[in-house]
């Protein structure tokens, strides 16, 4: 079984379908794309901070051993041992990525594979969702310092320190 992490945007669309399509599922573990091609998975994540420093390490490896043939082979084998662990923390780096912008955990799933994982949260979300109203994106408001005053009317009586509205 895998676990997956799925995170909500910070500003939540009003349609429950976009809001669906803007879900992100962040794979808990060790990560293969990340291993081969660590860059190239940086950028397809809009991982920008995590892309410059990685290539910082990797040139700060190349200017610390050296030019010569034991150095190279040095730098080969460290960044290989960086590569690795960078495949292990890949997820978990995209998860910090994810709350630093703002997103919000909206629940731990698992599966068999993504497609597994993404039907069992969404039997789950889909239901929670209809009960809740839309979500609007508010607009700030102005206030007047005026307020228009209310009658009460038979029944409208306070029970205990909250008044009924």
């Amino acid at each position: 079984m895998t676990v997956y992490s799925v995170y909500e945007p910070p500003v939540p669309e009003t349609d429950v379908i976009a809001r669906a399509d803007r879900l992100a599922f962040v794979r808990e573990g060790f990560s293969w794309v990340a291993l081969l091609v660590p860059l190239v998975w940086l950028l397809y994540h809009r991982m920008w901070i995590e892309f410059v420093v990685l290539i910082l390490v990797y040139v700060g490896l190349q200017l610390a051993f050296g030019g010569d043939a034991q150095g190279q082979a040095l730098t080969a084998w460290a960044g290989l041992a960086i590569s690795v662990l960078f495949a292990f923390e890949a997820n978990d780096l995209r998860t910090a990525s994810l709350e630093r912008r703002g997103y919000r955990l909206a629940g731990v799933v698992s599966g068999r594979d993504r497609v597994d994982a993404e039907r069992a949260f969404f039997v789950k979300w889909l239901p929670e969702q209809e009960r809740i109203a839309p979500v609007a994106p508010s607009s700030p408001r102005r206030d007047t310092g005026t307020r228009t005053p209310r009658s009460r009317g038979e029944g409208e009586e306070v029970i205990g320190l909250f008044p009924q509205a």
